[in-house]
């Protein structure tokens, strides 16, 4: 070999050394996208036309608008609640604040809830957070692991004589979501394309039930005692402690008040499971 083609060669090596790999230039350009790096901007060669941040800025606005169209599928009430200008913004803000670490997109705006209720919308809007966790929620529901229902002739026949120690174990699916705000009013509002009341703060949080029927997600709301008695249930309270909690409220029927309860539940497929407590 001449030592003119060493040459070419030792410099050929080099620049094999020093040029990225396929790996490297896919990390630059998912920092990029994702955080903002610049880095991969001194990479793209600039044209008589425009500029390289001004090129790379038509992947990173394409990304981030597909991002915000997955969330519009996502909390459809709450983006017709905003209007196209505001939901635009608070996603991107949420985005640069959150950037996406799952592969699949449904999960891209799962906190957005919590992040709207920290925002300066939210402190302003409640309404605006409590639309988001509803939203969220029944989607929960839905996408819920599957779970035998518990009928009433099964429950009959694990009670047996001892309804008193029986305890139960909720579906899944099923959620009890409490809302400071008539942001439920104003989604079932949206949702039947009727005017929507204005937006006000509650005296006393709202609790919604939440859970999935028939393949479809469902709501309701749920008054105070049936939310306490529902909590205590998912917690293990037995039947009998169900209705010593009852006569806290109303110590007259207590124990057929939660009887009917029990019985909506099983109706609603809200309930997967039932047993005997077997702690002493």
């Amino acid at each position: 070999m001449t030592t003119k083609t060493a040459k070419r060669a030792d410099v050929r090596a080099a620049d094999a050394a020093s040029r990225p790999s396929l790996a490297d230039l896919q990390a630059e350009f998912q920092r990029a996208v994702l955080d903002g790096d610049e880095q991969i901007l001194a990479r793209l060669p600039a044209n008589s036309r425009t500029t390289p941040d001004v090129l790379f800025g038509v992947y990173r606005n394409a990304y981030l608008g597909r991002l915000v169209e997955v969330a519009r599928h996502e909390y459809p009430v709450l983006a017709a609640y905003l209007g196209d200008e505001i939901f635009n913004a608070e996603l991107a803000a949420y985005y640069r604040a959150h950037p996406s670490r799952s592969p699949n997109a449904r999960w891209a705006a799962y906190g957005l809830p919590d992040y709207l209720a920290t925002a300066a919308i939210g402190a302003d809007h409640p309404e605006v957070a409590d639309l988001a966790r509803l939203e969220r929620a029944l989607a929960d529901a839905f996408d819920a692991t599957d779970a035998p229902t518990l009928d009433l002739p099964a429950l009959v026949e694990i009670a047996g004589a001892s309804w008193d120690t029986l305890v139960f174990e909720p579906n899944p699916s099923a959620q009890l979501l409490e809302l400071s705000s008539n942001a439920f009013a104003i989604w079932q509002a949206i949702k039947a394309e009727t005017e929507s009341p204005a937006a006000a703060k509650l005296g006393e949080s709202q609790a919604l039930f939440i859970w999935r029927q028939e393949n479809s997600s469902r709501v309701r709301v749920m008054g105070s005692e049936e939310a306490m008695l529902w909590t205590e249930a998912v917690r293990g309270t037995t039947f009998g402690r169900l209705g010593e909690l009852a006569a806290t409220f109303d110590s007259l029927d207590a124990a057929l008040r939660v009887a009917g309860y029990l019985k909506g539940w099983i109706e609603t497929a809200a309930l997967a499971a039932a047993r005997q407590d077997a702690s002493p």
